[in-house]
């Protein structure tokens, strides 16, 4: 698409470049400082009993003051109401309740454990194969214990949930503390609707290990079933298709829409998909045509196509998700078509992806279509050429804990283009633009027009670092009052007007040119004792049903921390602690 920056933009940016001296937090309605003297919510939160038999009940009860809205997490999760109580039922191990609760003067959290007297205690645990697991719904997927040998049916005595492994595509399940006795353990990807793997497991005071592993695996590789991904055949609903670490040259596979719950693995370290001079099917490297796909540990480069938009993954089938990856040096990193349900891109790198030859528009670093849910997590997009870092016309954008950025030398467009609106959060992000950007905005929303049917955008504890010399817009709003926007707690670091355009809640947000991060010619954002807005945020509280409080911030490379808690949030994507 054309890049933007007109003679009105030019104005903004003049005016930017007045009102950036030193730092200034800003609240609703253009105050300049947040409420003052808001006190953090008194909680109190406890169990009766604090020690049960195992598989016996507790009470949880709570009160608040000052505080709008209370999240759990720890045992239980879920949004909770600023008071109230909730019987947890059969508790078969020791378990912490944690609840905080967030108001104007921050968060404060409480937590209470109860102990489990009787049985065994022994633990079950294992791995638990990706290919068997809803990556689009993660809550669905839990594993439950039964008591007795081949049964899913009754009362569970105790289930847990699948969890990923920080900063990988692996995953697995503990449940521990179960009393001596024969147990069915049942793996369900839909909440227990179904389970889709089950086996028998004797806990004897000692740990057991179960793990999950997909029906059928085929291996790709020097001396294996099949010797490049090109020669694979014979596939079969559920497969997992491993492939060894290497350079597979002149690849090109289209992914039958015929197979579906497809797993594409590199095992040992990446397996390299290099394209070849020409793509026959003139879309990508691969075209992922099979509903519900995983592509893990790949590597895509040199992609090319008529229209100067051969991508590393052409997107058509319906539900992908992505991990582990590397796209670079091709011309579109990924391109997703319309209607593809939900597309989730974490822990992965897309570079020196893009272009501007074709005058119809332009390739970029990643670009979604109109899909239902888009979802980019723990990732590092950087270096577009002359296209955007990311582009997406989905209805949903959750775009949470990554590092956008041109750096020292990229030339891309937006850093980030929403072009068509949609219901979107951009939280816990770095985002910076370089000083050879092509456009003076940073993050555009609605520039196509606000076609979705949802036109809110939430913009929460963002770190943004604008290194163009001439100033420029960091959030630009398109479509007037049509919009309904939220920008609290970000950090605008540079030259240029914070927010143009539309219609905005801004809260406890930050510009100063003196952030003084850790690094921040090594683009390390990290705060310091001196960083401004430590301890000035206020509680993000929800957007709808989603809470915006940040649980996590960036880590690099494609990583991802839990976020600490300490006084009031910091204005940022980091929280300092002295």
């Amino acid at each position: 698409m054309p890049k933007r920056c007109d003679s009105s933009l030019a104005f903004l940016c003049m005016l930017g470049l007045a009102a950036c001296s030193g730092a200034a937090v800003t609240s609703g309605g253009g105050n300049n400082a947040p409420p003052p003297g808001s006190p953090p919510p008194t909680v109190s939160f406890g169990a009766a009993p604090t020690s049960v038999v195992s598989g016996d009940s507790s009470l949880l009860s709570w009160s608040s003051s000052d505080a709008s809205s209370c999240s759990a997490s720890g045992a239980w999760s879920g949004i909770r109401a600023t008071s109230g109580s909730q019987t947890i039922n059969s508790i078969m191990t020791p378990s912490t309740y944690t609840l905080t609760c967030t108001g104007t003067g921050g968060s404060t959290t409480r937590s209470a454990t109860v102990n489990v007297t009787g049985g065994g205690g022994a633990e079950v645990s294992g791995g638990v194969d990706s290919s068997l697991l809803d990556r689009h719904n993660e809550s669905a997927n839990q594993v439950y214990a039964f008591a007795g040998f081949n049964t899913t049916s009754g009362i569970p005595v105790a289930q847990a949930g699948v969890t990923q492994n920080t900063g990988g595509c692996t995953f697995r399940y503990d449940l521990a503390g179960l009393p001596d006795g024969n147990y069915t353990v049942a793996l369900t990807s839909n909440g227990g609707t179904s389970f889709s793997r089950s086996a028998n497991v004797t806990v004897a005071g000692a740990a057991a290990v179960q793990d999950f592993a997909p029906a059928r695996v085929l291996r790709v590789g020097p001396g294996k079933q099949f010797a490049h991904p090109n020669d694979v055949t014979g596939l079969a609903n559920g497969d997992v298709v491993e492939i060894d670490a290497g350079v597979y040259n002149n690849a090109e596979t289209i992914w039958p829409s015929t197979i579906s719950n497809l797993t594409l693995r590199g095992v040992g370290g990446r397996a390299h998909m290099v394209a070849p001079a020409v793509i026959s099917n003139d879309k990508g490297i691969w075209v992922t045509d099979s509903a519900n796909m995983k592509v893990e540990n790949i590597e895509f480069s040199g992609a090319t196509a008529t229209f100067s938009n051969g991508a590393g993954i052409r997107a058509e089938g319906r539900d992908l998700a992505i991990c582990g990856s590397y796209f670079h040096d091709n011309e579109n990193g990924i391109l997703g078509g319309s209607g593809n349900g939900n597309v989730l891109i974490e822990y992965s790198e897309f570079g020196h992806n893009g272009n501007c030859n074709d005058p119809a528009g332009c390739a970029h670093n990643m670009y979604m279509g109109n899909t239902d849910r888009f979802t980019l997590r723990y990732s590092y997009s950087h270096h577009a050429s002359s296209g955007h870092t990311v582009k997406s016309r989905a209805k949903e954008n959750y775009i949470l804990y990554n590092r956008i950025m041109d750096e020292a030398d990229g030339s891309s467009s937006y850093t980030i283009d929403l072009p068509n609106g949609g219901l979107s959060y951009i939280i816990g992000n770095l985002l910076q633009q370089g000083p050879n950007t092509e456009n003076s905005t940073i993050v555009a929303y609605g520039a196509e027009g606000l076609s979705n049917p949802s036109k809110t955008l939430y913009v929460v504890n963002n770190t943004f670092v604008n290194d163009r010399t001439q100033g420029g817009t960091f959030l630009q709003i398109s479509g007037g009052a049509t919009a309904a926007v939220t920008v609290q707690n970000n950090l605008f670091v540079g030259i240029g007007s914070p927010v143009s355009g539309g219609t905005t809640t801004q809260v406890s947000n930050l510009q100063t040119n003196a952030p003084n991060f850790v690094n921040i010619g090594a683009f390390e954002y990290r705060p310091t004792a001196t960083t401004p807005g430590i301890d000035q945020g206020t509680a993000p509280g929800l957007g709808g049903a989603f809470d915006l409080t940040p649980i996590y911030q960036y880590v690099h490379p494609m990583n991802r921390e839990a976020r600490p808690t300490h006084n009031a949030i910091d204005i940022g994507a980091y929280e300092y602690i002295p």
